[in-house]
């Protein structure tokens, strides 16, 4: 049985495809295979015990060659930031958009659970509106500017390692925050990052905007 199959039958209740399926088209795009010396550098990164971890700016990953690739045919030359986001983590508890594209890439597989902006009402998402897309081991995709999307899933207990490529300076700390403010302000967290949570996670006892209805989803293996 492969691992997309695999999934499925463990996870009746949300939909999954694999990223070179046609209906990953509206959520990003495939742009390679293995590279070997990105896959060597992203190996070099380690995986938590418990949890996620994300770095924006990694220097190992900052020096693979086809990064200059990804800053010219994805982020049309604009500066760019190359680092990690590693973890254990298998649960939805928010999702977030940015306004320039995300390029992920990963040594282990993983599965991205994704959302269109146009599923949301006003500032806010119900959860069956999520698709999972796995994510087979040295596949280098683009996330679209607008996909509704956050850390990736594991889909083995050692956890996942996946590269995350921004415009630089994304996710980096606001002077202030405030979940009050009319229309989408109400979900800026971080700069270049707008976000809504799950009512049950840590991004909302942390303080993010509650807009998440329905499950909690998370991924079974």
């Amino acid at each position: 049985m492969n691992v997309l199959q695999m999934l499925k039958e463990k996870n009746p209740g949300l939909p999954l495809y694999a990223v070179t399926d046609e209906r990953f088209a509206p959520y990003g795009r495939v742009l390679g295979g293995r590279d070997e010396a990105l896959s060597a550098a992203l190996d070099e990164t380690g995986i938590p015990a418990a949890g996620n971890v994300y770095l924006a700016s990694d220097e190992g990953l900052e020096a693979v060659p086809c990064m200059e690739d990804i800053r010219r045919v994805v982020f049309g030359g604009m500066p760019t930031q190359s680092g990690f986001c590693n973890g254990r983590g298998y649960t939805m508890d928010a999702m977030e958009y940015h306004k320039c594209s995300e390029v992920n890439y990963s040594t282990t597989g993983a599965v991205l659970l994704l959302a269109l902006q146009s599923d949301m009402k006003g500032e806010c998402l119900d959860s069956s509106s999520i698709v999972g897309f796995y994510l087979p081991p040295e596949t280098l995709v683009e996330v679209f500017p607008g996909t509704l999307h956050f850390a990736p899933c594991r889909i083995v207990e050692a956890g996942f390692r996946c590269l995350v490529v921004l415009e630089k300076g994304v996710n980096t700390e606001l002077p202030s925050v405030n979940t009050a403010a009319p229309g989408e302000e109400k979900l800026l967290w971080m700069r270049g990052k707008w976000m809504l949570c799950h009512p049950d996670s840590a991004q909302a006892k942390a303080g993010a905007f509650v807009g998440i209805s329905g499950a909690n989803l998370a991924l079974h293996i």
